[in-house]
């Protein structure tokens, strides 16, 4: 039965004509375009490649991008670590500096009297190299910021 209600092929020979007729229209306009289904399909072909290394590229991009952004936050991490570290450790520094540096630095200072001179001519020591020693101490001891500071005589 057909769309009109009868029965019969010519609504279906009508189809097939029809379709011929586009058929035969759309290769006319290929023909006079220049350009066949072929190369058509070729050309979507070459496109769709194409999209696909874009995607892939941007993929790429992207994993690159994030891999930055990850190794960004780690150094950043890192050196906050590093940071606080070292200012344990210069706090530890001027902890060791203040109770076993400085009073072991203002025992040798302490320990330069005349006595001891006069002790360390008698025995032959080199006077020159023992005033150059407490030189190097008390300098030392400066250089600490040793709390009292010294009276320095030499």
């Amino acid at each position: 039965m057909t769309a009109n209600g009868s029965n019969g092929g010519s609504s279906i020979d009508d189809l097939v004509a029809q379709a011929e007729r586009l058929i035969t229209a759309m290769e006319s306009i290929a023909h006079k375009s220049g350009i066949s289904v072929a190369e058509l399909k070729e050309r979507a072909s070459r496109t769709e490649a194409r999209q696909k290394r874009q995607r892939h590229f941007i993929a790429a991009l992207a994993t690159s991008f994030a891999l930055i952004l990850a190794m960004t936050v780690a150094l950043a991490l890192i050196g906050v670590g590093v940071q606080n570290q070292a200012r344990e450790i210069e706090a530890l520094q001027g902890k060791v500096t203040e109770q076993a540096l400085c009073p072991l630095y203002r025992q040798f200072i302490n320990a330069d009297t005349p006595a001891a001179r006069q002790m360390a001519e008698k025995t032959g020591q080199d006077m020159k190299v023992r005033d150059h020693a407490f030189k190097v101490i008390r300098d030392g001891y400066k250089v600490l910021d040793c709390k009292p500071p010294i009276n320095d005589k030499g």
